[in-house]
């Protein structure tokens, strides 16, 4: 037996070489996010809210939309000026609509969200539901 790959798996679960941490089962099927816009999704420490954050640059504030639904919520952007009448270059930045739905589990409460817009960035955290919160029954 090669003894330099003794303790390889010990190796990676220390160093976690770019692998996600391992997340509740509840918040796995919470965060399956478009691949456009650019996105992410936290956990608070306590595991009482989520945090999704994405990426809208280029959009006014006055052209998103965040609308919630029961256990879900829906993002909708899109671009009222266009820059049609100059010569493009090179394009990198899209200026295709933004137009998804998130699922989240219900746990959480998607019409107490808070949303804000700021720098390009469009964040939407969701507390937990108040009855889903645990509570000291003795001791």
């Amino acid at each position: 037996m090669n003894h330099y790959f003794t303790h390889f798996d010990k190796l990676f679960s220390e160093l976690q070489w770019g692998f996600d941490e391992p997340q509740p089962a509840q918040v796995k099927n919470t965060c399956k996010l478009p691949k456009y816009p650019v996105s992410n999704c936290y956990l608070s420490e306590d595991q009482n809210s989520l945090l999704f954050e994405f990426a809208l640059a280029g959009y006014k504030e006055k052209e998103v939309q965040v609308i919630g639904g029961k256990n879900s919520f829906t993002v909708r952007a899109k671009k009222e000026e266009s820059l049609k009448a100059h010569v493009l270059l090179h394009h990198g930045i899209s200026g295709k609509d933004v137009d998804f739905s998130i699922k989240v589990d219900e746990q959480y409460d998607t019409k107490k969200a808070k949303v804000s817009f700021e720098n390009g960035l469009l964040s939407v955290t969701i507390p937990k539901a108040k009855e889903a919160e645990s509570v000291m029954l003795f001791g």
